[in-house]
């Protein structure tokens, strides 16, 4: 989340950029410990700087066994000094206690001799997210922040006033220049062709024919849901909130006009927060599947198969019957899932007579 601000702000105001980068299928990744065992994260840009988040699964070579290592890198070739802090996040999007910060931390310039990361080697014990992988994982996914404020303050740096994605937040909201316009049965979107074009190349393709004269009618999508996705385009970050609130309608919307980086977004939570019941989990899974939602599609067999006496009995387990592969797919995992609870059980016997 940027800071955007009316007026100049006082001397002691706290001014942060965020990012939240989620690492999936973190329990996946290999646990040996060492410099060399290392996840990146794509770059993102705050205050004019490109950023890496560097994380050690396993922790570094300097790390006790069975700590994380996290360092956060700049990648420009301008050095820059910021306050800093990583933090763990948990599924209810609030922050957890496990933080490492830095103050008036100099990163130097990419090509610097003396160029390093900041952080820590122990952020968070592998142990504690493998016992308490519902507080801190989405549907596998790790999610840490990574917070950014400029130590002399960012709203008189120059690499603040003119950071890109600060200006595109500001150009959405002041709605300036816009060229095209949505129709919510008489309430109104604007936006800026340019911008749908380098972010959602689909949806340009639906709505290029459209202008603020001639608004493209949408019908299917609340004005609010909408709101968030354009916004995403211009940098904007959904709140965690809002991803509780909203994260399948998002889902639904982002899949359908073609906002495919925001698509993955809500894939991820709405696995966390769709309700499944016995009556809707086969069309929910079938629709998944139809739309390549691979997350929310394992999420709704693993449902499937732990109530399956009952999703058997029930009129919805017909649906199945319109696609043999799907219906191959649940059969499978079924016998699978009895295999293994039946090799689990012969373990434990045998563990018993020893």
């Amino acid at each position: 989340m940027e800071c955007l601000h009316v007026g100049e702000p006082s001397d002691d105001f706290e001014c942060w950029e965020s990012k939240t980068i989620y690492i999936h299928n973190f329990l996946d990744l290999p646990d040996t410990k060492g410099d060399d065992n290392v996840v990146y994260s794509p770059e993102f840009k705050c205050f004019g700087h490109n950023w890496q988040l560097d994380v050690y699964p396993g922790g570094e070579n300097d790390a006790d066994d069975g700590d994380i290592s996290v360092y956060i890198a700049n990648l420009s070739d301008e050095k820059i000094t910021v306050d800093y802090k990583i933090i763990v996040m948990k599924t209810n999007g609030n922050d957890h206690y496990w933080v490492d910060d830095g103050e008036n931390m100099e990163f130097a310039s990419d090509e610097a001799e003396e160029s390093e990361a900041c952080g820590t080697s122990k952020l968070i014990e592998r142990a504690a997210l493998v016992e308490n992988q519902s507080e801190y994982l989405v549907n596998g996914a790790l999610m840490i922040k990574v917070k950014l404020r400029l130590s002399e303050g960012c709203y008189n740096n120059r690499f603040y006033q003119h950071s890109p994605a600060t200006d595109y937040l500001d150009l959405f909201g002041s709605k300036k220049s816009c060229d095209v316009a949505f129709d919510f049965k008489g309430e109104i979107l604007t936006a800026h062709k340019l911008i749908i074009r380098s972010k959602a190349k689909d949806f340009y393709v639906m709505c290029r024919g459209y202008n603020k004269k001639s608004p493209m009618p949408i019908t299917d999508v609340d004005k609010d849901i909408f709101d968030i996705m354009l916004a995403s385009l211009y940098g904007g970050e959904v709140y965690p909130e809002e991803w509780q609130k909203h994260s399948e309608a998002i889902l639904k919307a982002a899949s359908k006009y073609g906002f495919s980086t925001l698509e993955s977004q809500a894939e991820a939570w709405s696995c966390k927060s769709i309700n499944f019941t016995v009556e809707n989990v086969v069309g929910k899974f079938m629709e998944a599947d139809g739309k390549n939602h691979a997350r929310v599609k394992a999420a709704a067999k693993k449902f499937i198969i732990e109530h399956g006496e009952e999703i058997v009995a029930s009129d919805s387990f017909e649906l199945l019957h319109e696609s043999l592969p799907l219906m191959r797919e649940v059969m499978a995992a079924f016998v699978h899932t009895k295999k293994r609870k039946r090799e689990n059980e012969q373990a434990a016997l045998s563990n018993n007579d020893e």
